[in-house]
């Protein structure tokens, strides 16, 4: 009897000893979470893509451009190199054949006038040789004439989603040198619209009005209204 009473004893004390198999484990506890990354701001919208033209205000920034126009009363056609970010310098050759004129020479723009948000500005410069071959199928008067044309000028243009909107104001001034010479003075102020064609083409529209006004010997002097209408397609190149 006294083996089977020391044997429950150290079974009893073993049981106190080893843990209770009953008693549930603790739940783990779960590690603090991670604090939240504030939302990403939203991507700022893409600017529209450039639209190439040597009548707005924007600079071509390193690329070059041939640009034609054509419509009443001339053609033209024009190539520039764009020389830094801020300006441009080209020639042109022009032809008024309601007029007979011609004028060849080169032309510069740069950003060189105040913005007058949202439009951006540019100064456009030209000097030109000039000469009228004197035809008279719609100018009775007109008669034949060279010089040197000097041109100053401003764009203000726009950019949207679809093309570049663009306000010219020009005054070339065109001393003429045949007999006694003379002075021809022709403001102008435009409205022209481009847009992006296919690839590196664009083609537009330009409108404006002018007044023709002159001193001493140019031809056509007596003062005349000019309107001006004129399809433009330019090439990127």
């Amino acid at each position: 009897m006294i083996p089977s009473l020391a044997t429950a004893l150290f079974a009893l004390a073993l049981g106190q000893a080893s843990p209770d198999a009953a008693t549930p484990a603790p739940e783990p506890v779960p590690p603090p979470a991670a604090p939240a990354l504030p939302a990403a701001a939203p991507e700022a919208e893409a600017p529209p893509p450039p639209v190439p033209s040597l009548v707005s205000a924007e600079p071509l920034r390193g690329t070059s451009l041939v640009e034609a126009s054509a419509g009443w009363p001339r053609m033209r056609l024009a190539y520039a190199q764009g020389l830094s970010h801020t300006s441009d310098l080209g020639g042109f050759a022009d032809f008024d054949y309601g007029t007979t004129e011609l004028r060849a020479g080169l032309g510069y723009r740069g950003t060189l006038v105040p913005p007058a948000p949202p439009f951006e500005g540019a100064l456009r410069l030209s000097l030109a040789w000039y000469h009228d071959s004197g035809g008279q199928w719609i100018y009775k008067k007109n008669h034949s004439d060279e010089g040197l044309e000097i041109g100053v000028g401003i764009s203000y243009s726009r950019r949207g989603a679809g093309g570049v909107l663009s306000l010219l104001a020009d005054v070339p001034i065109t001393i003429t040198f045949r007999k006694d010479g003379g002075v021809l003075v022709v403001p102008k102020a435009a409205f022209a619209y481009q847009a992006p064609l296919y690839g590196p083409f664009t083609i537009g529209l330009q409108l404006g009005l002018g007044l023709r006004v002159g001193i001493g010997n140019a031809p056509l002097k007596e003062g005349m209204a000019e309107i001006t209408v004129l399809a433009l397609a330019g090439w990127r190149l």
